[in-house]
């Protein structure tokens, strides 16, 4: 990866157009560069054969000034004048040179042989071997011009095996073997004159034995020539056979008179018939062996040109191809990232009910696909969080309600309990004046009977008011109990809220990592899912301080179910003690009528009455104290449940800032 380093920054850098703009340079440079590679070759290939065209062209007009100074040479040494060459030969000659000389670079080999034609032409007094070794090196001059014309032209470095066949028959068979066939036939027509030297048998043999091997190598290359080329066959195998025919008849022939017996006089003229008709087969196997050769060249050119066009043709078509595929990659891409463009501000905006059509099987279609996922999910954890809030909101009310309803309870049990104190306090200031004015017992008996009997009656007024605040305190205890009850369902739904708010926050999470990987075109994604992740915390955190709240809520309630068990305590002894001060005065009561004789007596229970109204009112004032206590811990419960109210109202106002699909908040 490290490799790929430098690229994935340069990329980071440009916008999707430009990416796709280097993209595409990339790609159609390569493309570019092979096409013209191959263009280029192809014309190398092209002028290459042109060239060898050319040269064929260039042939033709030698090929009529061989015939000629043959038929020069002959006329100079049989008749004694060499006729001037043709105009049409020489004119012939100059306009192929100034249309070809140049590239083939034969102007000079050319004007020197126009000279040395000149020098021959004009030569007097000569004698006929002078002559005709005259008009011999001239032919050779030719020939190497011939020669010459092949290597300038690329005739001699032809790559193809038809065409290389034919251009050495063309170049460096037929030419020689007309020459010497020529010369065979000068040298035989000298042989039975006194012109005759030593060496003509000699020449005639080794220039028999020379046009035996130029026939061998035009068969074996017209041979090869039409392996390769069947096309040539019906084309070659006729001039070529008449080639082979009248060479191997004028050989026949001159062999035939040679090997006569002195003296052998004039030349027959079957041998000089043989000689022309062998020359003229030569010269006319030229004539077909040219132009065959030129057709297969330019056929050779125009399958370089097809093909040249082919491939430009391939090669436009690719860039065509490419650029059509590189320009619909963008778009695809642009159209991709402008959906989730649009539905991250939609989502940013509180419009959860966006989605992203599914417009492509690429990353962007599966990042759309995901967004689409992650939106579906926060609209389910919206709506569920909503309707969360919603029952806690309705469990603060009830919960509201019944603290109120304990403050009431606790409010009259209060009043009820000072009521019952200040009784108390009255009863057992009573009972000291008893006991202090015992000797006056007597006296008040019927006083202290009455008294005693309105004692009682208080004293059971007392124990139905202890045993009305014993079943309302059992009643706070329950309404308490219950309250811890629902705490505890707060919390544990606090803790769903909490796991809801911490599986946003992982949501928000990857969001964010997809938003990074996605680059430029992410960015707003990321901050939708920022301001998810912080909506996350928040809740994280308003649902941390609400089960802060309910745990003191909790602590509270314990407290006071502690002090209502305390108070209740607290009840039940001072129903004991109501009891035993009801059957106390009811002994009073039934004592009093005996007053006068239980003085003593009374004195005792007056006493011992003292002590027990004191003991009632310090458990009066206990039980005041605990419901007093219980007030202050209802007042704090009631503060509790609402400000856990105000929070979830809080919480509600943050949710309806987002945008639910009525099937989605149903699900």
């Amino acid at each position: 990866m490290m490799l790929f380093n430098p690229a994935i920054l340069l990329m980071k850098r440009l916008t999707y157009s430009r990416k796709m703009l280097v993209a595409g340079l990339f790609f159609c440079i390569p493309i570019a560069l092979l096409a013209y590679f191959l263009v280029t070759n192809i014309r190398e290939e092209v002028e290459f054969a042109a060239k060898e065209r050319s040269g064929v062209r260039y042939i033709a007009p030698l090929r009529d000034m061989l015939s000629h100074l043959l038929e020069n040479r002959r006329a100079a040494l049989l008749r004694g004048t060499a006729p001037a060459a043709p105009d049409r030969v020489l004119a012939e000659l100059d306009r192929v040179e100034a249309r070809l000389g140049s590239t083939l670079a034969t102007g000079e080999p050319l004007r020197a042989l126009k000279t040395r034609l000149a020098e021959v032409n004009g030569k007097a007094g000569a004698t006929a071997r002078q002559r005709f070794e005259a008009h011999t090196a001239l032919a050779g001059d030719l020939l190497n011009l011939i020669v010459l014309v092949a290597d300038n032209s690329n005739l001699t470095l032809d790559p193809d095996i038809d065409s290389y066949y034919l251009m050495d028959t063309l170049t460096t068979k037929l030419p020689p073997l007309a020459e010497a066939l020529g010369r065979m036939d000068l040298i035989a027509s000298r042989l039975g004159s006194d012109q005759s030297g030593l060496g003509d048998r000699t020449d005639l043999i080794v220039l028999s034995g020379q046009v035996g091997t130029l026939v061998d190598g035009i068969n074996k290359n017209i041979r090869t020539a039409c392996a390769k080329n069947p096309a040539l066959n019906q084309r070659l195998q006729g001039p070529f056979q008449e080639v082979g025919a009248s060479s191997a008849a004028f050989l026949k022939a001159v062999t035939a008179y040679a090997a006569a017996k002195p003296p052998l006089g004039p030349l027959p003229q079957n041998v000089s018939r043989a000689a022309t008709s062998a020359r003229e087969a030569v010269l006319g196997a030229m004539d077909v062996v040219s132009p065959a050769l030129d057709g297969l060249l330019e056929k050779r050119i125009h399958t370089f040109q097809a093909r040249m066009y082919l491939y430009l043709s391939i090669s436009f078509l690719a860039l065509l191809l490419g650029v059509y595929l590189n320009v619909g990659s963008f778009l695809s891409v642009r159209e991709g990232i402008s959906s989730v463009k649009d539905m991250s501000a939609r989502v940013a905006d509180g419009d959860l009910t966006a989605e992203a059509p599914g417009l492509s099987r690429d990353e962007l279609g599966e990042m759309a696909r995901m967004f689409n996922v992650m939106t579906e999910n926060l609209r389910r954890i919206i709506a569920t969080l909503s309707e969360v809030t919603g029952k806690v909101i309705t469990f603060a009310e009830k919960l509201s309600a019944s603290v109120e309803q304990q403050a009431g309870f606790s409010s009259q049990l209060s009043s009820s309990v000072a009521e019952i104190s200040a009784t108390m306090e009255e009863f057992s200031s009573t009972a000291s004046q008893i006991a202090n004015h015992s000797h006056e017992v007597v006296d008040i008996a019927d006083r202290t009977l009455q008294g005693t009997r309105d004692g009682a009656a208080g004293v059971e007024t007392l124990a139905m008011k202890m045993s009305d605040i014993s079943a309302d305190n059992e009643a706070n205890l329950q309404e308490i109990v219950e309250l811890g009850r629902r705490s505890k369902e707060i919390t544990r739904i606090m803790a769903i809220i909490g796991n809801i708010a911490n599986q946003t926050k992982l949501i928000a999470f990857n969001a964010a990592l997809e938003a990074a990987s996605a680059g430029e075109a992410g960015k707003r994604f990321g901050v939708v899912a920022v301001e998810i992740r912080r909506l996350a915390d928040s809740v994280v955190e308003s649902a941390g301080e609400t089960e802060a709240k309910i745990t003191e809520i909790m602590d509270a309630v314990n407290r006071l179910v502690l002090t209502s068990e305390k108070g209740a305590k607290g009840i039940r002894e001072g129903l004991d003690y109501s009891g035993r001060t009801l059957e106390m005065l009811c002994d009073v009561v039934d004592g009093a009528a005996s007053t006068s004789e239980a003085a003593k007596q009374i004195s005792l229970s007056t006493q011992q009455q003292q002590m027990a109204s004191g003991q009632v009112v310090a458990a009066l004032h206990d039980i005041q104290e605990g419901a007093l206590h219980a007030s202050a811990s209802i007042q704090q419960i009631n503060a509790i449940g609402k400000e856990l109210a105000a929070i979830s109202g809080d919480l509600k106002g943050i949710m309806g800032r987002f945008s639910l699909d009525t099937t989605a908040t149903a699900v």
